[in-house]
């Protein structure tokens, strides 16, 4: 597969798939409060837009990749079925099936997160620059609202200077090699501070099939 690659999406997806972020609850997690967050896990099926959500709502990393809640189990509320199985989400499981090859039966994780400021600056990605621990992730843009910065920086290596700084604005889908690279996100800051602002993603994340 490619290192990384950027692509676009049509609007019409955004538009379908943004209001639901409204919708994400706070957890008990270290970041809970600030990281809003659904998680589902979908089987590829033969059809090439098919998918069966699969009964799981929980999610762990080991510390070798995750330093901040690393060797925790964290539980979340599934996304909502009509989100799941709408067409905007076929479309984006497809685009991302397609651009990184992958089989059928192939489990893809799908995390809905809306990052929300708290006082002067937020950490969108706490944990700093790593890897998640896959062979393929996908992040994908939905909405930016009063906010500066929440840049995804793209390593070489954990020391190294990033060789990417992009903005995830809504309509963009950026997938990289999660054995070879590294990525991080900057933090993020609101233009008013006198009203919240947030930043909507889906992060898609696999392992083939081997």
């Amino acid at each position: 597969m490619n290192l990384l690659r950027l692509d676009e999406f049509n609007h019409e997806i955004v538009r379908e798939l943004a209001p639901s972020f409204h919708n994400l609850p706070s957890t008990e997690h270290k970041d809970g409060e600030y990281r809003l967050r659904r998680y589902s896990v979908i089987e590829l099926m033969l059809e090439p837009k098919a998918i069966k959500a699969l009964p799981i709502n929980s999610f762990m990393q080991t510390d070798k990749y995750n330093d901040f809640q690393g060797n925790v189990e964290r539980k979340f509320e599934n996304i909502e079925e009509d989100v799941l199985y709408g067409d905007g989400m076929k479309e984006l499981v497809y685009s991302f099936r397609m651009m990184a090859s992958l089989p059928t039966n192939t489990q893809v994780d799908i995390h809905q997160m809306r990052v929300l400021t708290t006082l002067e600056s937020t950490a969108i990605s706490p944990e700093g620059v790593h890897r998640d621990g896959y062979d393929v992730i996908s992040m994908i843009g939905i909405t930016r609202h009063n906010i500066l910065g929440g840049n995804l920086l793209v390593y070489d290596n954990q020391d190294s200077d990033h060789f990417v700084s992009l903005p995830l604005d809504g309509g963009r889908m950026v997938t990289i090699n999660d054995r070879k690279l590294w990525h991080n996100g900057s933090s993020i800051i609101p233009l008013d501070k006198n009203n919240k602002g947030y930043m909507d993603v889906f992060i898609f994340t696999a392992n083939y099939n081997l």
